[in-house]
């Protein structure tokens, strides 16, 4: 009977020490898949000197970027947020930079015939080359420029009343995509408004607009902070809540 306890015993312990080495060797296994797994996150750092600007200029805040067919890199910057020792050696609002970060031109501003945003916002390059820009500071309106730089259009003008109702003018426009298949310019109206308005590319014509769920946007504030609710127009449609900050088909 001793004899069997024993035996007994000595399988137990064997059979705990199989476990538990067992137990490690999935540890060390699972240590040695998570260290991999580790080494295979890629890592990011700044590059700093990537865009390389003409000596003299220096770059301010960058409020927008977008990459073009060409797979160049365009790039809207607010020269007005620099200090007054700064301010001198300025850039141009608008960069354009190739894939190697090699600096290809430059432009922007106030010009004649267009109202410049007060503060630069969007920059988007449709499917026919065209740039696209606009503002959130007392900006009512977005511009049409060819790559160059040269002026085309302007959709919307400021010192209008301000209203969701507006066929004609945007207040702070966030964002804006042109869909190539209507050739329509879809504008996210944006900071002021709470809309998506929607333009001819060509000729700036309004062709529709609408808030939330696809209601008339109105005018009426949202809700005041507290639980959770939608914020109610007297229609019963809900609103948008600013910023409409993005529109992308």
């Amino acid at each position: 009977m001793r004899k069997r306890f024993q035996t007994i015993a000595i399988l137990s312990v064997t059979i705990v020490a199989m476990v538990a080495g067992g137990r490690r060797a999935l540890e060390v296994t699972a240590s040695a898949q998570a260290g991999a797994a580790l080494t295979q996150i890629p890592r990011f750092r700044a590059e700093g000197s990537w865009a390389k600007l003409p000596g003299k200029w220096i770059m301010a805040i960058v409020s927008s970027t977008w990459i073009d067919e060409q797979d160049h890199l365009w790039v809207l910057q607010r020269p007005g947020t620099l200090s007054a020792a700064e301010k001198p050696k300025a850039a141009p609002p608008v960069l354009e930079f190739d894939a190697q970060g090699n600096f290809i031109q430059a432009w922007g501003g106030p010009g004649a015939g267009y109202d410049w945003p007060e503060t630069e916002h969007g920059i988007y390059i449709d499917p026919k080359g065209f740039v696209w820009i606009g503002g959130n500071g007392n900006d009512d309106q977005i511009l049409k420029f060819t790559k160059a730089g040269k002026f085309v259009m302007q959709i919307g003008k400021g010192g209008q009343k301000k209203t969701n109702g507006d066929t004609k003018n945007v207040w702070e426009p966030a964002d804006v995509f042109v869909y190539a298949k209507t050739n329509e310019l879809f504008v996210a109206d944006g900071y002021g408004n709470k809309r998506i308005i929607v333009f001819d590319a060509d000729n700036g014509a309004f062709k529709r607009m609408w808030g939330a769920f696809g209601a008339m946007p109105i005018d009426d504030p949202p809700a005041p902070a507290g639980p959770p609710q939608q914020p109610m127009g007297p229609d019963g449609a809900s609103q948008f809540v600013p910023p409409v900050h993005a529109a992308k088909i």
